[in-house]
């Protein structure tokens, strides 16, 4: 399957209102627990994601500088190859943004 750029769930209006929602409620800050500054602009991210039973509301979701979000998405990755792989599910071409 090749990966291209399309019609996402996080495109829609829908998410476009709970991202301003959440600009507005969420603490506008990286999230992540860390010492010193971030760098770069900053990413909505669901603490727990959809794949593992996660929500759009507010509760479940933070902002994380790009660093972060990129860090944390890696490993979200990499729990849902294993996910598949043993439900015998295998990716047929692997996404050119995970490091392996």
């Amino acid at each position: 399957m090749p990966w291209a750029n399309g019609t996402s769930r996080t495109s829609t209006p829908e998410w476009n209102r709970t991202r301003e929602r959440a600009r507005t409620e969420l603490p506008y800050e990286c999230a992540h627990a860390h010492r010193g500054p971030c760098a770069g602009s900053l990413e909505l991210d669901h603490r727990t994601p959809h794949a593992e039973g996660g929500t759009d509301t507010l509760d479940n979701l933070q902002w994380l500088c790009k660093r972060h979000h990129a860090m944390k998405s890696q490993k979200e990755a990499k729990r849902g190859k294993a996910r598949r792989a043993s439900r015998g599910m295998f990716d047929q071409e692997a996404h050119p943004g995970i490091i392996t």
